[in-house]
């Protein structure tokens, strides 16, 4: 079963499909998002329905809101199926959930979620993330619409990225997006988020290697290190995000963190590796810097997404014991919103 409403907002109507096995909590979430503006709103009662809808759909959507624990298909394996549908592998995917223990959490933005909200509805907090959404889906056409434009210009087509570009690294391990990664910090809380750690690496010439080598060349020394990093750290839990510009943010569980003496030698001695076949290929190596990792401190007890920020300004600092340590440093510099295309 299923239900529609019809409206348009400025410029075209984000399309949503929201997915819960409550038939009641359906109507209350399809009242709220309609008088936040968002009237493309389909529901659907469970997860096969849900799919069938996707195979039927004449436009796609451009929004999925999910629930986590439903009879046949829960959300997280939902998630899974529809990241499995090529034109659904960046879509915005949000669970709102009852469940707060981290192993849902953890699984929801494992299967590709973006945004995770815990039950009864809150209207101002849902007005923000999806106004987030909103304005993401709108980047992502707008980003889609260059690409082609850059591609067709191109002899042969292939993807070509600007420089300040997200490049997807879905092959990478860990790999997700920069909003997913800010998002994951708020769902864990800041008491569960203090046990995580972030840092950065930043391509020091990567300005160089894009205006050499051209977008699409850029994009794909950006994945060969994405694959380097992760294999650096004896951590299984890493989350990656590549930021634009060659700057890359990793979170892993504080107590793992090898230290950045130690990643910086091993990352180093991997991209050694790649060096003879960039020279024959005539590629500019990358050479990277990495920034004192960040965890949350008292500073960042409101907002623990702010150590992702704080991770990128220290990737940026020439001298990294201007900071020797930022553990719990009370500043909050806003590069990440400066950098990402998502």
């Amino acid at each position: 079963m299923s239900s529609t409403f019809g409206g348009v907002m400025a410029g075209k109507a984000m399309k949503i499909l929201a997915v819960d096995d409550d038939p009641e909590f359906l109507l209350m979430l399809e009242a709220v998002l309609h008088h936040l503006g968002y009237t493309n709103v389909t529901t659907a009662f469970s997860g096969p329905d849900a799919l069938e809808m996707l195979t039927a759909a004449n436009m796609p959507f451009d929004c999925f809101i999910l629930d986590t624990q439903m009879p046949e298909m829960n959300g997280v394996e939902l998630t899974r199926e529809i990241r499995a549908i090529p034109l659904y592998r960046s879509t915005p995917i949000m669970m709102i959930t009852v469940m707060t223990d981290r192993s849902w959490i953890e699984a929801s933005f494992d299967a590709g979620a973006i945004d995770y909200l815990t039950k009864p509805i809150d209207s101002t907090e849902i007005r923000a993330r999806l106004g987030v959404i909103s304005e993401l889906v709108k980047e992502t056409r707008s980003a889609e619409r260059e690409r082609i434009a850059r591609s067709e210009m191109r002899t042969v087509n292939r993807p070509s990225y600007g420089f300040f570009d997200g490049i997807p690294m879905k092959s990478v391990v860990g790999s997700i997006d920069l909003l997913s990664m800010q998002n994951y910090l708020k769902a864990l809380g800041p008491f569960r988020a203090m046990s995580m750690a972030a840092f950065a690496v930043r391509v020091t010439n990567a300005r160089e290697i894009y205006d050499l080598e051209g977008g699409y060349v850029f994009g794909e020394i950006m994945v060969d290190l994405a694959h380097c990093i992760p294999e650096c750290l004896e951590s299984t839990q890493i989350r990656l995000a590549y930021c634009g510009s060659g700057v890359f943010v990793c979170l892993v569980p504080r107590a793992q963190f090898v230290g950045v003496d130690v990643l910086s030698e091993k990352l180093q001695e991997l991209l050694v590796e790649f060096e003879h076949v960039y020279s024959a290929l005539d590629y500019r190596t990358p050479l990277v810097d990495l920034g004192m990792p960040a965890t949350v401190g008292l500073g960042e007890i409101a907002a623990p997404q702010r150590i992702i920020d704080v991770a990128i300004a220290n990737s940026s600092m020439n001298d990294a014991s201007f900071f020797p340590s930022i553990w719990g440093q009370d500043a909050l510099i806003s590069v990440a919103a400066r950098v990402s295309r998502l």
